[in-house]
Formats: structure tokens, sequence, C-alpha cells
């Protein structure tokens, strides 16, 4: 039993059963019990859109838990299950496990007319797609309870089963911190409940706190980077007016990495242990390096002290710091995350989800796998691969293009190297590399 309100503790105590043994199968089975497959969907969305699961003889009420707990994360400024309308500029009212549905049944998905076997791998994956969201609402839950450490490792585990046997077998995020930012990453209007979060995560024990920089640095850097290369005219000033809210939610990762740097320097670890906080601290710095070279934002005036630390920690260690950046510069022949550029996460996610769905075959590399260097995925499919799928994917249809045309995800491994030149270029100009 989870600690905290009883409303997350029965969604969250609920959730581990429906991801326990062999229920899943039977919510999908009973979808399947008479028409075709959509019909099959169709019963699927009545269940997500009342948060109502029937396995058999088996029903897992959500509803009303899932209400209340949106209840509460609205009141905090942010909308989970829903997405946000920039033609309307408001969310919508159906989630998005349901819109992806509408989706399919209007673009008449080819696995939606296919052999039965098709068909299933489609509810499966949409069944799943509905759980992963309403993990992702319990994630943004766990400061709620006495011990959000606890419950955030519970939530990775449950993450693990959703992608383990039993399910459809496609896998979406790595872990529940993946789970925070593919929800905070959806765009909200309150731009001050982002400094809440920063504040809630460091209730966090320390190694949670550098996983979810790690995220975060990976997410903010292909993001921020999308818009420099593809929106901004390579105008930082720009960027920084259009992104307000993501600077000091920046600034905390790169902080929080730097400091595990140096932790990691005194513990006398070597360059291979360090070389995932490596990593991500070059991918936080690379979102745009003149920020962090004594000339701070104008959005990160209130961080003043953290700023200063980040500062110092660069300059004391600023010949190591560099030293092991070249070791991650990117090259042509082999994958590296600072070439992909996307508008937002959840995009990402949305358009891996829907290419699953359209070919009714699960993916087998989740939303992390793209955020390090390249390594042996282990199944039939790599991550240049993936993010140029993606690429092509993006551009397949105008409605899908963003900003004067701009691909919503893109592959390049030129800007890779160009914005890898440019932070280590920066950095060394203005921290005072001789």
């Amino acid at each position: 039993m989870t600690d905290g309100p009883d409303d997350l503790a029965r969604l969250v105590d609920a959730l581990d059963t429906i991801l326990s043994g062999d229920t899943r199968r039977r919510i999908v089975d009973g979808t399947m019990e008479r028409g075709h497959a959509l019909d099959w969907i169709a019963r699927l969305k009545s269940q997500m859109e009342v948060h109502r699961l029937r396995a058999g003889d088996e029903t897992f009420d959500l509803g009303r838990d899932v209400t209340r707990l949106e209840a509460r994360t609205w009141e905090d400024g942010f909308k989970v299950l829903h997405a946000w309308n920039h033609q309307t500029h408001e969310f919508t009212s159906d989630i998005v496990p349901v819109l992806m549905i509408d989706f399919l049944e209007r673009v008449e998905a080819p696995a939606l007319y296919g052999d039965d076997d098709a068909g299933r791998t489609t509810v499966a994956i949409l069944l799943d797609y509905y759980l992963l969201h309403i993990l992702a609402l319990c994630a943004m839950r766990v400061w709620d309870t006495v011990h959000p450490t606890g419950l955030l490792e519970r939530l990775t585990e449950l993450v693990e089963r959703l992608q383990g046997a039993g399910g459809s077998g496609h896998h979406f995020v790595a872990d529940a911190e993946t789970l925070l930012i593919v929800a905070l990453s959806q765009f909200h209007p309150e731009e001050q409940a982002y400094d809440r979060i920063i504040d809630k995560v460091r209730q966090l024990e320390i190694g949670h706190q550098v996983s979810f920089a790690r995220v975060s640095a990976a997410v903010l850097s292909a993001h921020l980077r999308w818009g420099f290369w593809l929106m901004y005219e390579r105008d930082p000033v720009r960027m920084r007016r259009d992104n307000v809210g993501d600077y000091p939610w920046l600034l905390n990762s790169v902080l929080t990495l730097a400091r595990a740097f140096v932790a990691s320097l005194d513990a006398g670890e070597d360059v291979d242990e360090r070389a995932p906080v490596t990593q991500s601290l070059l991918q936080g710095l690379a979102a745009d390096p003149y920020a962090f070279t004594g000339s701070p934002p104008v959005s990160l005036a209130e961080y003043a002290d953290d700023y200063q630390e980040l500062l110092g920690i660069l300059r004391s260690h600023l010949d190591v710091v560099l030293d092991e950046f070249e070791a991650q510069k990117p090259d042509k022949k082999s994958y590296a995350p600072l070439a992909l550029h996307f508008n937002f996460p959840h995009n990402t996610l949305v358009a891996i989800v829907t290419l699953a769905l359209l070919e009714a075959r699960p993916q087998s590399l989740t939303l992390n796998d793209l955020f390090v260097p390249e390594f042996d995925t282990g199944v039939g499919d790599t991550q240049e691969h993936l993010a140029r799928t993606l690429m092509a994917f993006s551009r397949g249809s105008p409605d899908r293009l963003g900003y004067r045309g701009a691909m919503l995800v893109a592959y390049d491994p030129f800007s890779g190297l160009r914005s890898f030149t440019m932070t280590r270029d920066t950095l060394k100009k203005g921290l005072g590399e001789s």
C-alpha cells in the first residue's frame, strides 16, 4: 500500500493489479468478443473515456481517483492527460489516448483492416499507452506522500512491468523520472508551475535528482537546439524570450549534473564510470552554451546563487570537463544524441507510438534510448534508424510540420557536430580557458 492520500494509494494499487498476471490479456480479449478491429478500439475507447477497464468478470473503476488526482495536478498548473491545442489555445476535452484512437479511425489505419493478430496488437498497444498516462499522473503526485522517492521507485517498477510480459511488448520510457518529464513537457500556460516542480524535485534522494537531471538535460537540449537551428535563426535572445520557463529548469539540471561530476572526481571514479553524467552535462550545456559563461539570461535573475555555484564548478574543473567532453564528440559514423532535435518530447513519444500503431508492430527502443550515444540495442532496430524514421514521419505530411515548415523531429549529424563545437569553444572563451 502507498502512503499518502487514499485516492493515490488506491490508484497505484489498482495499476499494480492491472499490470500483474493475465489482466491485460483479459481486457484485450473482452474488447475482441465480437466485431472487427474498428469495433475493438471503439470498445476500448469507451472504457478509457470513463476510466473503467473490464477484464472478464472483473472491473477496474479508476474514474473517481483519476478525476481527483487530475484536479489536484491542474491546481499545481499541469494537465497531464490532455493535450494543448495550439490553434484554440486551450486543452482538449478528450484525453491523449482517446485522441490517438480518433486519429487511427480518421486515417483508416491499415492495422485496423488487417488480420486479427494486427488488430489485437493495436488494441494492446493502445491499452498500454493509456496505462502509461495514468502512471504519469501518479508520478506527478508522488509529493503527496511522506516518501516521494519510494513511490517514484515503485512507479518505475510498474513502468518496467508495463513493458514486460503480459502486455503489448511496446517500450515507452525507461523510468518514472521520464514519466515526469513527458508529463511536464506538454505546453502549460503557467510558467511558475515549473519553478514549483524544481523545488519538489530537490526533495528526492540525490540519485533520483541526478536521474531526473539527466533526462531533463537531454530533453531541454533537444528542444532548445531545435528552436535555435530551426525556429529562432540562431538567435539565443529570441530563443530565451520564447522559453522563459525552461531556463530555471535547465539551470537546475545542469547544476545537479555538475555537482555529480565533481562528486565522481572526488570519489576517484574513472572516466568510464563518469561518462553517463559527462554526456548529460554536455547535452545540458549545449542547449544554450552562451547562457552559462557569466552573462545569465534575465529568466535566471532570481537564481543568482545557483548560477554562481555552477560557474564556480565549471571554472574550477574546466580542463577536465573539456577533456572528457572531447571523448563525447559526435561523428558522422555513429548515433549521437546532439544530432537529435525535437520541439517537444511528448510529440516525439506520440510519433513513436503512432508508427507502432500504424504498423501494428511494438517498438523495442524507449524514448530514453535516443538520449544516449550509440550502443548495441540487442534488438532489430538502431537508435539512428528510429531517429531517421521519426524525421521521415515528421515531414511526411504538412500538418506534422511546425513553424515555417520545420520538422518537429530532426536528426542531423552535421548540426550535432556544430552544437558540440559551439559549446566547447564558447566554454573555452567565456570561462577563461587559454
